[in-house]
């Protein structure tokens, strides 16, 4: 009755264990993770800048640049004034959008992330340090055992008479 105590503790204990150590993983991973989505957010709000200025760049600029790059090539070309606007609109259009593609490749980098390799790496030291530790019990328990069965064949038994053997001392004495 005794030794169903002992596994009992025992495996209170582990569970005790890997309950401390399933929290400490997630208090890693929180720790690692947290600046990753700092980075994200900051990724994320270049995205929407980027957008924003996409947008109203568009729509200012090629008001104010369509009507100079159109009267450049009205005067000075002698091109019609609607032809000259339309290709002021399409110079500008393209500046535009170079710029516009520039801060979404730079907000891309940003909201990029990796996983969280420390966590991972302290989860399988983990697991290896438990898988040892079970191999070891394993290992300790099957000694035990076979001292206790090695015990039993060595005790000194009753002989065929029913009078203890030689060297029998009864328990207690």
């Amino acid at each position: 009755m005794a030794n169903q105590a002992d596994i009992a503790d025992t495996v209170k204990a582990i569970q005790a264990d890997l309950t401390t150590i399933v929290r400490g993983e997630i208090e890693l991973a929180k720790a690692e993770l947290v600046p990753q989505a700092k980075s994200v957010g900051i990724g994320a709000g270049l995205l929407g800048g980027a957008g924003y200025f996409a947008v109203n760049g568009v729509s200012l600029l090629f008001l104010g640049l369509s009507a100079l790059v159109g009267y450049f090539f009205a005067n000075s070309l002698g091109w019609q004034p609607l032809l000259a606007a339309a290709v002021g609109l399409g110079i500008v259009a393209v500046v535009m959008f170079v710029i516009a593609g520039i801060l979404a490749l730079i907000g891309k980098n940003k909201v990029s992330v990796k996983g969280p390799e420390a966590t991972v790496a302290e989860g399988q030291r983990s697991v290896e340090a438990v898988q040892q530790a079970l191999e070891r019990g394993v290992s300790e328990a099957e000694a035990e055992a076979a001292a206790r069965k090695q015990a039993r064949k060595s005790a000194p038994s009753l002989t065929s008479a029913g009078n203890p053997g030689p060297g029998y001392t009864a328990p207690g004495n």
